[in-house]
């Protein structure tokens, strides 16, 4: 293939992958913007101005947020689109349509040196850049789609070291594994897999090490060592609340199983734990995560609204038929790590996360694109070659284009949808702010998420000033902690008849039908659907 009709279709590619991630229709989708987003953007704009967290924490290692500790870098890489297009959606979002772009690229050099055909490389990076699962994180200021660009340049690195063990590489290498470590928390379990991988590599190969391997292997030491260091500072109780073993059910589960009788050598926690983590690791394989239902959060996924389509499925798997096939000097890596990819969500008490295991999709495409060619290959008669070709690309197009029709026009419609992302504190946010003069004190629920980030982002509360204030109870049962006050702000619901005046009290759609208040009601309803009653006690009812 010529070289500039290469890149032209590398560049078409990259386009379209950029498209998929900022197009916008009547309705956006997804139909909000949840308090993830406000956090990390604005702990972005906070060190943009201050250098320093919302807790007032000098350039931190992780950002202490609701209590849960997020890995900072999405807010480092961020702080120069809040700093251009200021501190709202535009701005937070930003930083994903660059990695958008750069997606593509980093799958087709990693497709390179796994199968060591452009070809292969092109189809890899045409599925990522379509896939509507790459894009349900992308289009939101999500950790995940930045851990899953650096998990795909760290492996990228990694397969180019064990290729040629120079000191340069294992510096690639090193880096992208720091910036990996610092972007999500699975990353721990990834250096760990990356890790094995290399070992599984050494060993078959029999590849002997070289003063520069010693190098390199002793930088890599000490970049984890000095990650780890971090996690002994912070103790991330959030994190620990998300493994399987901390799940209450577990027990409740345990007990149920003793209660009945049967074999009770088998209804030992560990037990039960270890055979409900299998089965939810071999669930991410399954038709019904990858092509039917993909996250079992509305927020991330929706039934009936997969992930890839029916087409990248069965190529899928007839490129790992092909990957033994031929015998493909990579191929014990590739499926080490295809393999052991879903552990950070299977071991996560929450099931089918797409969040937690984004990076799947990576290997899923790359295998997809390399069975469609040695499918396509093995045939040898040129006209039935051509129409096994025009019936790939017919179905994948077929089925793509009902998830991207349903992603774009019907989800952000659906009810479950419109709860699951917490809408409406947008114009909760526009209604403080054309009020706050006129009032002494804002009450506002809990019922939903996280406000007072709301408040801090949307009226672009200055950091210094919050920095002051700003305090964080203990963390609950699921390792997040509140924040019970600040300014104006008293986030709690308090019963409408009852002092102080002066005051606007927001609750929930619930919690205002509950009530038989003598004050009138203003609803706040997105797309229809009522979310928050705001009352305002100007003064005493006669």
């Amino acid at each position: 293939m010529n070289k500039k009709l290469h890149l032209l279709i590398l560049f078409t590619i990259v386009c379209i992958s950029v498209f998929l991630t900022v197009v916008q229709f009547r309705i956006p989708s997804p139909p909000a913007f949840n308090a993830d987003e406000a956090a990390f953007a604005y702990n972005a704009y906070s060190i943009l101005k201050t250098g320093r967290d919302e807790y007032g924490t000098l350039f931190p290692l992780r950002l202490k947020s609701f209590g849960d500790y997020k890995m900072p870098l999405l807010s480092y890489l961020s702080v120069p689109f809040i700093a251009l297009f200021g501190l709202n959606e535009t701005g937070a979002r930003s930083i994903n349509v660059v990695l958008s772009a750069i997606f593509p690229i980093v799958i087709y050099y990693l497709t390179i040196e796994l199968f060591g055909r452009k070809k292969y490389a092109l189809i890899a990076a045409f599925l990522s850049a379509t896939s509507l699962g790459l894009h349900i994180v992308a289009r939101h200021t999500h950790e995940a789609y930045l851990a899953a660009l650096l998990t795909s340049s760290t492996f990228l690195f990694l397969i180019r070291y064990l290729k040629l063990p120079t000191f340069k590489s294992g510096i690639f290498l090193s880096i992208s594994l720091l910036l990996m470590l610092f972007s999500y928390h699975p990353g721990r379990l990834f250096a760990g897999l990356f890790f094995g991988s290399a070992v599984l590599h050494i060993i078959q190969s029999r590849v002997k090490l070289n003063s520069n391997s010693t190098k390199v292997l002793f930088i890599i030491g000490v970049v984890v060592l000095l990650f780890g260091i971090t996690d002994l500072i912070y103790k991330p109780e959030r994190l620990k609340n998300l493994l399987f073993f901390s799940n209450p059910g577990i027990q409740l589960k345990v007990n149920e199983l003793n209660t009945e009788g049967g074999i009770h050598p088998l209804y030992h926690p560990l037990i039960v734990g270890l055979r409900d983590i299998t089965l939810e690791h071999i669930n991410y394989f399954s038709p019904q995560f990858l092509i039917q239902n993909g996250d079992s959060n509305d927020r991330f996924g929706y039934k009936g609204m997969g992930l890839i389509t029916v087409t990248e499925y069965v190529l899928f798997f007839i490129g790992l038929y092909f990957l033994f096939k031929n015998k493909e000097k990579w191929r014990y890596v590739l499926l080490f790590v295809l393999f052991f990819s879903p552990l950070s969500a299977s071991l996560s008490w929450s099931t089918s996360s797409l969040t937690r295991n984004v990076f799947l999709l990576v290997p899923v495409s790359m295998l997809a694109a390399y069975g469609a060619l040695n499918m396509l290959s093995e045939i040898k008669i040129k006209s039935y070659r051509i129409a096994v070709l025009l019936l790939l690309f017919g179905s994948f197009s077929f089925f793509l284009v009902f998830q991207w029709d349903f992603y774009l026009l019907h989800y952000p419609k659906r009810l479950t949808t419109i709860h699951a992302w917490q809408s409406g504190y947008k114009e909760v946010a526009e209604y403080v702010k054309s009020n706050y003069d006129k009032v002494d004190t804002f009450y506002i629920t809990r019922d939903k998420g996280m406000p007072y980030i709301f408040m801090l982002f949307y009226l672009q509360y200055p950091p210094e000033q919050y920095q002051k204030e700003a305090k964080l109870s203990a963390p609950d049962e699921y390792g997040f902690g509140q924040v019970e006050r600040f300014d104006k702000f008293i986030f709690s619901y308090i019963d409408p008849d009852k002092p102080p005046y002066n005051s606007v009290i927001i609750g929930s759609r619930d919690q205002v039908n509950t009530v038989n208040s003598q004050y009138p009601v203003t609803m706040i309803t997105p797309q229809g659907e009522p979310m928050f009653g705001i009352i305002k006690k100007s003064s005493k009812a006669n």
